[in-house]
């Protein structure tokens, strides 16, 4: 459905009504610098192309903005040029990601948005700049894919943090299981870099040549946002590498630990173990058998050696 639309005449919002009667009439007048900006979300496929005939779209573009699985891409067409890019939110050490696809013509904004925030942020900061929006749909666009890059930004500190806990975790003297959350926050990145890094590309070509002269600016501030976020996401990575194996590390260690205690236990306990296991077999003439103190001796020799071991163990570091 149609979320919005309005006609910007020198940078100042003329609301227009939401039907296709309205927006054919809307595009008949508006003038050289004027433009129409149009904002769908979740579209049927009836609802977009009748947008889309009004516009006259190429149907390979309407037929990309109506699947909503597209890579981030910019596209050029004959008279106006095709933009998938993705929104990204992050919470609770989960990314999620919704498609934005983007139509600018020489007099319009169309914006496609497939679930995800709304892009009502986007408009309100375009309409607060009158001066940039004077210039025509593409400070518009740039309004909208600027807002959506921005939070890029935002999702990779969220993330950074995260992975903050995770090398606290595994560095701590507490014994956790960190790998699981290392594994999610692994898999959550790789699809944080699905959104960002195939994005570049077509951002710098439209810095360097699609945008007109006063907007080119605007587009290389956008695509530096970007070069900052992929630095990001593969600085996380490689921190997720390194905690990975630091965790393995440390299992291995532990386990080690884990294994010199059972052998010192298993060494302590052999002593009595072989003592009793003689003195069980009650042969007749067996040493301090018919002794009144032979009992407490045995006890006590018993003792005394389970004592000297765990010194012994204790002083080389094995318990």
């Amino acid at each position: 459905m149609i979320i919005d639309c309005a006609v910007y005449r020198d940078g100042v919002r003329e609301t227009t009504e939401h039907d296709t009667g309205s927006i054919d009439a809307a595009l008949a007048g508006l003038g050289d610098d004027d433009f129409l900006w149009i904002g769908i979300g979740n579209p049927t496929a009836g609802e977009l192309h009748r947008v889309a005939d009004s516009l006259s779209l190429h149907p390979l573009a309407v037929e990309d903005a109506l699947e909503a699985h597209q890579r981030p891409k910019v596209e050029r067409y004959a008279d106006h040029t095709f933009m998938s890019i993705r929104t990204v939110s992050y919470s609770d050490d989960d990314i999620t990601t919704h498609e934005v696809n983007i139509f600018l013509g020489a007099n319009y904004l169309l914006t496609v948005r497939h679930g995800g925030p709304t892009l009502r942020e986007a408009r309100k900061t375009a309409e607060a700049m009158i001066e940039p929006l004077s210039h025509g749909p593409t400070a518009a666009l740039y309004s909208v894919v600027d807002n959506i890059v921005d939070h890029y930004e935002e999702v990779a500190a969220e993330l950074e943090i995260d992975v903050q806990e995770v090398e606290s975790s595994v560095f701590s003297n507490q014994r956790s299981n960190d790998s699981t959350r290392i594994y999610r926050l692994k898999r959550e990145t790789l699809e944080f870099r699905r959104a960002v890094l195939p994005l570049r590309e077509p951002v710098n070509r439209l810095a360097m040549a699609s945008a007109s002269e006063d907007a080119r600016p605007y587009f290389r501030d956008i695509a530096d946002h970007l070069s900052r976020a992929a630095e990001a996401i593969d600085s996380i990575d490689h921190l997720l590498d390194n905690a990975l194996n630091a965790h393995l590390a440390q299992l291995s260690v532990q386990q080690n630990e884990d294994m010199r205690k059972l052998t010192a236990g298993a060494t302590i306990f052999a002593v009595p173990t072989a003592i009793a296991g003689i003195y069980g077999m009650n042969f007749e003439h067996m040493p301090e058998l018919s002794w009144s103190y032979g009992y407490p001796l045995c006890l006590a020799v018993i003792g005394g050696l389970c004592g000297y071991i765990y010194w012994r163990f204790k002083r080389s570091g094995w318990l």
